[in-house]
């Protein structure tokens, strides 16, 4: 594939996006962007078991472990042996990162802004509907392999 057709290429660009997105945001907030979907996921679900939540974030079960225990040294969030059943970890977010989210609220405004600078409403609102659409039918195709 040439370098302008790799350009053109909707899902090589969507990866190109995916991991520039998520590198700015970190460098401009502080925390990778991992790191914070999953203290987004614990706000959203609570307590929740380490495998269900690799599983919700599409994460390797050992990078999650890890993150945890990191997550876990920093106050950021609590874990504890399932009572009913002790092969599980259960992860809850501790106050620390509740309030790491509040604060990350108008940062990622912010960040929000400048991403979207230049783009007008009705290209955004075509990108949206674009999107919905491609979840949509992933959806349906992982669906189909189950």
């Amino acid at each position: 594939m040439s370098r302008e057709k790799e350009r053109e290429n909707p899902f090589v660009l969507l990866t190109h996006l995916h991991r520039d997105m998520s590198r700015a945001f970190s460098r401009q907030m502080g925390i990778s962007f991992s790191r914070l979907l999953l203290l987004h996921e614990l706000w959203h679900v609570g307590e929740i078991s380490q495998t269900e939540l690799a599983s919700r974030l599409s994460m390797e079960g050992a990078l999650l472990t890890r993150f945890a225990k990191q997550m876990e040294a920093a106050g950021l969030i609590s874990r504890r042996v399932d009572p009913r059943d002790n092969r599980f970890t259960l992860v809850t977010l501790a106050p620390a990162g509740q309030q790491i989210l509040t604060e990350m609220g108008s940062h990622g405004d912010e960040f929000e802004a400048q991403l979207l600078a230049g783009v007008s409403e009705e290209d955004l609102l075509s990108m949206l509907r674009a999107m919905k659409q491609i979840q949509h039918n992933l959806s349906a195709i992982l669906e189909e392999d189950q």
